[in-house]
């Protein structure tokens, strides 16, 4: 039997999808492990590495970015697994954590989704879990109040950073780097709204489940290593295009579950944010010229933020 699907995106991220491969092949004993690689237009020799050491890997090759939520729904369509594993190719799985978030979902059948304890690469928990995305909370995030202030309730309320991560609970949203799905639920909902190319549909797929009657957890007790952003760090361009891409998804989601009126608010708040960095980073180039990095980076991210429409975007 078949107890997990793991489905893998994978997009010029070679090396991290090899690693991410071998900590999955070394749990098969764990639970019984469908795993699914689609591959959204890789050219970085990803297609053979995976067909070369990892024949047991079933591989889909879209011949184009399809984007998060799609190529995850395209690897899912014929899935076996009593769950669905959506999970990030940065990422690296301890021993047990498999078998720990299968025996979470079979004592608790009105579950419809659980994240594991993400581990960032200096050892410290990533905040993974949120609540419902609201103007105020958003507002927060691009003053930076809420780096300013994570653990107060009202400023870090969104990713919960005045929590450590340590205790089992039920919460309204979780990252979608780990996110294990019951078949059923994500049946019931249609998977990812393939609208969203990358970012969001974390958050929307939450919110549909909860709606469905489904409810969500985090358990610290399956742990999950992420090397969160290890393909964008050193290029600005791609990390100028993600900063925008996660910009217009939240301006879709706002737009699509708030109405026009928050979208357009959204739109303002995000275009506010980057004229705050974009003025900061070149107050500090002045003085740092290592700094223009930045300045063009957010100059980017201002531009695509002001001609954000739905129905355009904002592909990376």
């Amino acid at each position: 039997m078949i107890d997990i699907s793991v489905s893998i995106v994978s997009y010029n991220t070679c090396e991290l999808l090899r690693a991410c491969l071998r900590s999955l092949e070394a749990l098969r004993q764990e639970v019984g492990l469908e795993i699914i690689v689609t591959d959204n237009g890789s050219t970085d020799g990803s297609v053979a590495m995976v067909r070369a050491e990892f024949p047991d890997v079933v591989q889909i090759e879209a011949g184009e970015n399809l984007g998060y939520g799609r190529a995850n729904n395209r690897g899912l369509e014929n899935a076996a697994g009593r769950f669905f594993f959506v999970l990030n190719s940065d990422t690296e799985i301890e021993p047990g954590a498999l078998r720990a978030l299968v025996n979470f979902m079979d004592t608790h059948p009105k579950a419809g989704g659980v994240t594991a304890q993400l581990i960032l690469p200096d050892g410290s928990i990533q905040p993974s879990c949120a609540t419902d995305p609201n103007l105020m909370k958003v507002f927060w995030e691009q003053t930076y109040l809420d780096r300013l202030f994570p653990n107060n309730k009202v400023t870090g309320g969104y990713t919960m950073t005045y929590w450590n991560y340590d205790d089992e609970r039920e919460v309204l949203q979780v990252a979608g780097a780990a996110l294990l799905v019951r078949r059923e639920a994500w049946e019931q909902v249609g998977g990812f709204d393939p609208a969203f190319f990358m970012y969001f549909e974390d958050t929307d797929l939450c919110l549909r489940l909860r709606q469905a009657g489904w409810s969500i957890w985090f358990t610290p007790t399956s742990r999950v290593h992420h090397h969160v952003g290890a393909s964008s760090n050193k290029d600005w361009q791609l990390r100028a295009r993600m900063i925008a891409s996660l910009n217009w998804s939240r301006y879709y989601f706002f737009t699509k579950r708030r109405g026009v009126l928050q979208g357009w608010m959204l739109k303002k708040l995000v275009v506010m944010g980057a004229t705050l960095r974009l003025l900061t980073w070149s107050l500090i180039a002045l003085v740092k010229p290592s700094a223009r990095t930045q300045v063009r980076m957010f100059a980017f991210v201002l531009r695509k933020s002001v001609l954000m429409r739905v129905g355009d975007d904002s592909r990376l």
